[in-house]
Protein backbone atom coordinates (compact mmCIF):
# COMPACT_ATOMS: atom_id res chain seq x y z
CA UNK A 1 0.00 0.00 0.00
CA UNK A 2 2.80 2.44 0.45
CA UNK A 3 2.55 3.19 -3.38
CA UNK A 4 -1.19 4.42 -2.88
CA UNK A 5 0.17 6.05 0.53
CA UNK A 6 -1.39 9.56 -0.32
CA UNK A 7 -4.78 8.16 -0.76
CA UNK A 8 -7.10 7.57 2.33
CA UNK A 9 -8.74 4.28 2.57
CA UNK A 10 -12.61 5.47 2.15
CA UNK A 11 -11.05 6.94 -1.22
CA UNK A 12 -9.35 3.98 -2.68
CA UNK A 13 -12.57 2.03 -2.00
CA UNK A 14 -14.46 4.41 -3.87
CA UNK A 15 -11.87 4.56 -7.19
CA UNK A 16 -12.66 0.61 -6.83
CA UNK A 17 -15.99 1.38 -7.73
CA UNK A 18 -15.00 2.91 -11.21
CA UNK A 19 -15.19 0.70 -13.39
CA UNK A 20 -12.92 2.27 -15.46
CA UNK A 21 -10.58 4.03 -12.90
CA UNK A 22 -7.54 1.74 -12.77
CA UNK A 23 -7.07 -0.41 -16.39
CA UNK A 24 -8.78 2.46 -18.32
CA UNK A 25 -11.22 0.09 -20.00
CA UNK A 26 -14.17 1.22 -20.76
CA UNK A 27 -17.88 -0.17 -19.95
CA UNK A 28 -19.93 -2.06 -22.80
CA UNK A 29 -22.57 0.62 -23.09
CA UNK A 30 -19.98 4.05 -23.26
CA UNK A 31 -18.80 5.39 -26.54
CA UNK A 32 -15.80 7.65 -27.33
CA UNK A 33 -16.31 10.34 -29.56
CA UNK A 34 -13.11 12.50 -30.90
CA UNK A 35 -13.22 15.81 -32.87
CA UNK A 36 -11.11 16.65 -35.71
CA UNK A 37 -8.20 18.77 -34.82
CA UNK A 38 -5.62 21.42 -35.89
CA UNK A 39 -1.82 19.96 -35.69
CA UNK A 40 0.80 22.40 -35.95
CA UNK A 41 4.47 22.33 -37.09
CA UNK A 42 6.61 22.75 -34.34
CA UNK A 43 9.74 22.46 -36.28
CA UNK A 44 11.16 21.18 -39.57
CA UNK A 45 10.58 17.95 -37.87
CA UNK A 46 7.93 17.50 -35.28
CA UNK A 47 4.35 19.16 -34.79
CA UNK A 48 2.31 19.93 -32.31
CA UNK A 49 -0.39 17.13 -32.11
CA UNK A 50 -3.90 17.69 -30.09
CA UNK A 51 -5.98 15.11 -29.21
CA UNK A 52 -10.16 16.15 -28.14
CA UNK A 53 -12.63 13.47 -26.89
CA UNK A 54 -15.74 12.62 -24.95
CA UNK A 55 -16.79 9.61 -22.97
CA UNK A 56 -20.28 9.22 -22.43
CA UNK A 57 -22.87 6.46 -22.10
CA UNK A 58 -26.04 7.09 -24.77
CA UNK A 59 -28.44 5.84 -22.25
CA UNK A 60 -31.16 5.37 -25.24
CA UNK A 61 -33.87 3.98 -22.38
CA UNK A 62 -33.81 6.99 -20.12
CA UNK A 63 -36.81 7.84 -18.45
CA UNK A 64 -35.49 11.32 -18.26
CA UNK A 65 -34.50 11.70 -22.12
CA UNK A 66 -38.11 10.03 -22.72
CA UNK A 67 -39.78 12.66 -20.83
CA UNK A 68 -37.92 15.71 -22.61
CA UNK A 69 -38.58 14.20 -25.53
CA UNK A 70 -42.56 14.84 -24.42
CA UNK A 71 -42.28 18.10 -23.42
CA UNK A 72 -40.43 19.93 -26.18
CA UNK A 73 -42.85 17.65 -28.83
CA UNK A 74 -45.29 19.69 -27.22
CA UNK A 75 -43.66 22.71 -27.25
CA UNK A 76 -42.75 22.09 -30.99
CA UNK A 77 -46.49 21.08 -31.42
CA UNK A 78 -45.00 17.95 -33.50
CA UNK A 79 -46.87 17.61 -36.78
CA UNK A 80 -45.68 13.51 -37.21
CA UNK A 81 -43.69 10.40 -37.06
CA UNK A 82 -41.15 12.04 -38.93
CA UNK A 83 -40.45 15.28 -37.08
CA UNK A 84 -40.53 12.71 -33.66
CA UNK A 85 -38.03 10.90 -35.53
CA UNK A 86 -35.32 14.15 -36.11
CA UNK A 87 -36.10 15.45 -32.67
CA UNK A 88 -35.23 11.96 -31.10
CA UNK A 89 -31.96 12.33 -32.91
CA UNK A 90 -30.97 15.68 -32.19
CA UNK A 91 -32.20 15.43 -28.26
CA UNK A 92 -29.83 12.28 -27.75
CA UNK A 93 -26.89 14.09 -27.10
CA UNK A 94 -28.02 16.45 -24.79
CA UNK A 95 -29.09 13.48 -22.53
CA UNK A 96 -26.39 11.38 -22.03
CA UNK A 97 -24.45 10.23 -19.29
CA UNK A 98 -21.20 12.36 -19.82
CA UNK A 99 -18.39 9.58 -18.01
CA UNK A 100 -15.71 11.49 -15.75
CA UNK A 101 -12.38 10.27 -14.71
CA UNK A 102 -11.96 8.11 -17.44
CA UNK A 103 -9.17 7.39 -19.81
CA UNK A 104 -8.36 5.77 -22.80
CA UNK A 105 -4.81 5.01 -24.46
CA UNK A 106 -4.47 5.97 -28.25
CA UNK A 107 -2.35 5.42 -31.16
CA UNK A 108 -1.62 7.73 -33.23
CA UNK A 109 1.49 6.78 -35.92
CA UNK A 110 3.91 4.05 -34.47
CA UNK A 111 3.06 5.44 -30.96
CA UNK A 112 0.93 4.64 -28.04
CA UNK A 113 -0.54 7.83 -25.33
CA UNK A 114 -2.28 8.04 -22.58
CA UNK A 115 -5.06 10.33 -22.69
CA UNK A 116 -6.04 12.31 -19.43
CA UNK A 117 -9.07 11.58 -17.85
CA UNK A 118 -12.40 13.00 -18.23
CA UNK A 119 -13.92 15.83 -16.59
CA UNK A 120 -17.28 15.88 -15.66
CA UNK A 121 -18.65 16.63 -19.21
CA UNK A 122 -16.63 13.49 -20.17
CA UNK A 123 -14.49 15.89 -22.36
CA UNK A 124 -10.56 15.63 -22.14
CA UNK A 125 -7.98 17.76 -23.72
CA UNK A 126 -3.86 17.06 -24.55
CA UNK A 127 -1.23 18.13 -26.80
CA UNK A 128 1.83 16.14 -27.41
CA UNK A 129 4.87 16.83 -29.79
CA UNK A 130 5.42 13.88 -32.39
CA UNK A 131 8.54 13.62 -34.76
CA UNK A 132 6.45 13.65 -38.59
CA UNK A 133 8.24 10.19 -39.22
CA UNK A 134 6.23 8.47 -36.75
CA UNK A 135 3.17 10.07 -38.86
CA UNK A 136 1.44 8.47 -41.51
CA UNK A 137 -0.34 11.54 -42.98
CA UNK A 138 -3.23 10.28 -45.32
CA UNK A 139 -3.38 13.16 -47.44
CA UNK A 140 -2.63 16.02 -45.12
CA UNK A 141 -4.75 14.00 -41.89
CA UNK A 142 -3.43 11.67 -39.53
CA UNK A 143 -5.68 9.01 -38.49
CA UNK A 144 -5.48 7.20 -35.04
CA UNK A 145 -7.65 4.90 -32.50
CA UNK A 146 -8.46 3.68 -29.22
CA UNK A 147 -6.05 0.64 -28.51
CA UNK A 148 -7.05 -1.89 -25.58
CA UNK A 149 -10.81 -1.83 -26.34
CA UNK A 150 -12.98 -4.48 -27.81
CA UNK A 151 -14.26 -2.04 -30.08
CA UNK A 152 -13.42 0.73 -32.55
CA UNK A 153 -12.89 4.39 -31.86
CA UNK A 154 -11.10 6.53 -34.06
CA UNK A 155 -10.28 10.25 -34.87
CA UNK A 156 -8.24 12.23 -36.69
CA UNK A 157 -5.99 15.05 -37.02
CA UNK A 158 -5.78 17.50 -39.53
CA UNK A 159 -1.75 18.31 -40.12
CA UNK A 160 -2.09 22.33 -41.08
CA UNK A 161 1.33 23.25 -42.84
CA UNK A 162 2.73 26.37 -41.55
CA UNK A 163 1.77 28.26 -45.31
CA UNK A 164 -1.01 28.22 -47.34
CA UNK A 165 -4.87 29.14 -47.32
CA UNK A 166 -7.21 28.57 -44.00
CA UNK A 167 -10.88 28.69 -44.96
CA UNK A 168 -12.60 29.66 -41.56
CA UNK A 169 -15.95 28.91 -41.53
CA UNK A 170 -19.52 29.60 -39.46
CA UNK A 171 -21.98 26.66 -40.09
CA UNK A 172 -25.79 28.08 -39.45
CA UNK A 173 -27.61 29.48 -42.17
CA UNK A 174 -23.58 29.92 -44.01
CA UNK A 175 -23.25 26.56 -45.07
CA UNK A 176 -26.29 24.68 -43.84
CA UNK A 177 -29.65 26.57 -44.14
CA UNK A 178 -31.03 27.28 -40.30
CA UNK A 179 -33.62 30.31 -40.59
CA UNK A 180 -32.11 31.44 -37.27
CA UNK A 181 -33.66 35.19 -37.19
CA UNK A 182 -36.98 33.40 -37.41
CA UNK A 183 -36.88 31.69 -34.45
CA UNK A 184 -40.13 29.04 -35.52
CA UNK A 185 -38.41 28.13 -38.28
CA UNK A 186 -34.15 27.62 -36.50
CA UNK A 187 -36.35 25.03 -33.92
CA UNK A 188 -37.45 23.31 -36.82
CA UNK A 189 -34.52 23.48 -39.16
CA UNK A 190 -32.35 22.36 -36.07
CA UNK A 191 -34.64 19.79 -34.22
CA UNK A 192 -37.20 18.43 -36.32
CA UNK A 193 -36.23 18.78 -40.02
CA UNK A 194 -33.61 16.92 -42.41
CA UNK A 195 -30.23 19.01 -42.73
CA UNK A 196 -30.33 21.44 -46.08
CA UNK A 197 -27.24 22.79 -47.37
CA UNK A 198 -26.96 26.45 -48.68
CA UNK A 199 -26.86 25.62 -52.27
CA UNK A 200 -23.53 25.35 -53.98
CA UNK A 201 -21.38 25.86 -50.49
CA UNK A 202 -19.88 22.37 -50.97
CA UNK A 203 -18.71 23.18 -54.37
CA UNK A 204 -16.99 26.46 -53.30
CA UNK A 205 -15.44 24.93 -50.90
CA UNK A 206 -13.76 22.17 -53.04
CA UNK A 207 -13.21 24.84 -55.82
CA UNK A 208 -11.03 26.74 -52.84
CA UNK A 209 -8.99 23.43 -52.45
CA UNK A 210 -8.30 22.79 -55.84
CA UNK A 211 -7.12 26.89 -56.09
CA UNK A 212 -5.16 27.04 -53.11
CA UNK A 213 -2.08 25.11 -52.31
CA UNK A 214 -2.31 23.71 -48.63
CA UNK A 215 -6.05 24.66 -48.77
CA UNK A 216 -7.49 23.66 -44.66
CA UNK A 217 -10.89 24.26 -43.93
CA UNK A 218 -12.08 24.57 -39.94
CA UNK A 219 -15.74 25.14 -39.14
CA UNK A 220 -16.54 27.58 -36.39
CA UNK A 221 -19.76 27.86 -34.60
CA UNK A 222 -21.88 28.60 -31.59
CA UNK A 223 -23.11 24.90 -31.96
CA UNK A 224 -22.47 23.06 -29.06
CA UNK A 225 -20.68 19.76 -29.40
CA UNK A 226 -23.38 17.69 -29.01
CA UNK A 227 -24.60 17.79 -32.22
CA UNK A 228 -21.00 17.42 -33.72
CA UNK A 229 -21.84 14.00 -35.06
CA UNK A 230 -24.90 14.84 -37.04
CA UNK A 231 -23.22 17.97 -38.50
CA UNK A 232 -20.28 15.67 -39.47
CA UNK A 233 -22.62 13.15 -41.21
CA UNK A 234 -24.59 15.77 -42.83
CA UNK A 235 -20.91 17.01 -44.41
CA UNK A 236 -19.80 14.23 -45.76
CA UNK A 237 -23.40 13.30 -47.01
CA UNK A 238 -23.54 16.75 -48.74
CA UNK A 239 -19.76 16.43 -50.46
CA UNK A 240 -17.81 18.93 -47.73
CA UNK A 241 -14.23 18.52 -47.93
CA UNK A 242 -13.08 17.19 -44.56
CA UNK A 243 -12.69 20.11 -41.79
CA UNK A 244 -11.59 20.43 -38.06
CA UNK A 245 -14.27 21.63 -35.74
CA UNK A 246 -14.62 24.29 -33.18
CA UNK A 247 -17.44 24.44 -31.26
CA UNK A 248 -19.31 25.04 -27.94
CA UNK A 249 -18.52 23.14 -25.10
CA UNK A 250 -22.13 22.53 -22.42
CA UNK A 251 -23.11 20.37 -20.38
CA UNK A 252 -27.08 20.44 -19.62
CA UNK A 253 -26.68 19.68 -15.50
CA UNK A 254 -24.59 23.05 -15.26
CA UNK A 255 -23.94 26.64 -16.30
CA UNK A 256 -22.60 26.11 -19.38
CA UNK A 257 -25.74 25.47 -20.63
CA UNK A 258 -26.53 29.37 -20.59
CA UNK A 259 -23.54 29.93 -23.36
CA UNK A 260 -25.82 28.33 -25.57
CA UNK A 261 -27.60 31.55 -25.12
CA UNK A 262 -24.62 33.73 -24.73
CA UNK A 263 -23.42 36.05 -27.23
CA UNK A 264 -21.09 34.84 -29.76
CA UNK A 265 -18.82 37.38 -30.59
CA UNK A 266 -16.46 37.00 -27.84
CA UNK A 267 -16.80 33.30 -28.12
CA UNK A 268 -16.09 33.00 -32.13
CA UNK A 269 -13.42 35.57 -31.45
CA UNK A 270 -11.74 33.24 -28.64
CA UNK A 271 -11.87 30.58 -30.78
CA UNK A 272 -10.49 31.97 -34.46
CA UNK A 273 -7.50 34.23 -32.65
CA UNK A 274 -5.69 31.24 -31.67
CA UNK A 275 -5.72 29.85 -35.17
CA UNK A 276 -4.23 32.99 -36.12
CA UNK A 277 -1.57 33.16 -33.59
CA UNK A 278 -0.70 29.53 -34.40
CA UNK A 279 -0.32 30.25 -38.04
CA UNK A 280 1.22 33.50 -38.46
CA UNK A 281 2.41 32.55 -42.01
CA UNK A 282 -1.34 31.39 -43.38
CA UNK A 283 -3.44 33.36 -45.47
CA UNK A 284 -7.38 33.50 -44.37
CA UNK A 285 -10.56 33.73 -45.84
CA UNK A 286 -13.31 33.89 -43.41
CA UNK A 287 -17.28 32.84 -44.25
CA UNK A 288 -20.51 33.70 -42.48
CA UNK A 289 -23.86 35.59 -42.61
CA UNK A 290 -25.10 38.56 -41.75
CA UNK A 291 -27.91 36.74 -39.05
CA UNK A 292 -25.81 37.37 -36.16
CA UNK A 293 -22.53 39.01 -35.81
CA UNK A 294 -20.11 37.25 -38.50
CA UNK A 295 -19.33 40.92 -39.94
CA UNK A 296 -18.78 42.64 -36.74
CA UNK A 297 -16.86 39.29 -35.85
CA UNK A 298 -14.69 39.21 -38.39
CA UNK A 299 -14.44 42.76 -38.88
CA UNK A 300 -12.72 43.35 -35.20
CA UNK A 301 -10.31 40.26 -36.62
CA UNK A 302 -9.62 42.39 -39.57
CA UNK A 303 -8.49 44.72 -37.84
CA UNK A 304 -6.05 42.80 -35.85
CA UNK A 305 -4.83 40.82 -38.29
CA UNK A 306 -5.01 42.85 -41.85
CA UNK A 307 -2.00 41.27 -43.27
CA UNK A 308 -3.37 37.53 -42.83
CA UNK A 309 -7.25 37.73 -43.55
CA UNK A 310 -7.02 37.87 -47.27
CA UNK A 311 -10.74 38.28 -48.22
CA UNK A 312 -14.21 38.39 -46.12
CA UNK A 313 -17.50 36.67 -47.69
CA UNK A 314 -20.86 37.23 -46.06
CA UNK A 315 -23.89 35.32 -46.85
CA UNK A 316 -26.46 38.36 -46.86
CA UNK A 317 -29.55 36.83 -45.07
CA UNK A 318 -31.53 39.67 -43.95
CA UNK A 319 -30.51 42.54 -46.74
CA UNK A 320 -27.54 43.96 -44.82
CA UNK A 321 -26.39 46.78 -46.18
CA UNK A 322 -22.67 48.10 -46.65
CA UNK A 323 -22.38 49.80 -43.18
CA UNK A 324 -22.09 46.63 -41.10
CA UNK A 325 -18.52 45.90 -43.55
CA UNK A 326 -17.43 49.96 -42.89
CA UNK A 327 -14.20 48.46 -40.94
CA UNK A 328 -13.02 46.20 -43.63
CA UNK A 329 -11.43 47.72 -47.06
CA UNK A 330 -14.39 47.68 -50.06
CA UNK A 331 -11.79 45.10 -51.82
CA UNK A 332 -11.46 42.90 -49.11
CA UNK A 333 -15.25 41.72 -48.63
CA UNK A 334 -18.40 40.95 -50.35
CA UNK A 335 -21.92 39.58 -49.98
CA UNK A 336 -23.61 36.92 -51.38
CA UNK A 337 -26.55 34.70 -51.41
CA UNK A 338 -25.65 31.02 -52.01
CA UNK A 339 -22.37 29.09 -53.16
CA UNK A 340 -23.17 28.93 -56.77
Amino acid sequence: MRTFAWFSLPTLLALNKVPNYWTGKIAEDERVVFFPTTASKVNSTHWEVPIHGWIFEPETESKKRKALINILGKMFQLKDAEEKKFLNQRIRPFTVDNKSMKYVNIKIGDSIHRMPRSLKDGHFRTNFTLHESHLNSENGTVPFKVVGQDRSFQGTVHLVPPEGISIVSDIDDTVKITNYLDKKEFYKNTFLKEFQAVPGMAQYFHKCKSQYENCCFHFVSASPYQLFEQLSDFFQLEGFPLATFHLKRIRVKDKTLLQLFADPQDYKIRQIEPLLKTFPNRKFIFIGDSGEKDPEIYTELFQKYPSQIDKVLIRNVNNATAARMSGIHHDKWQYFNDGT
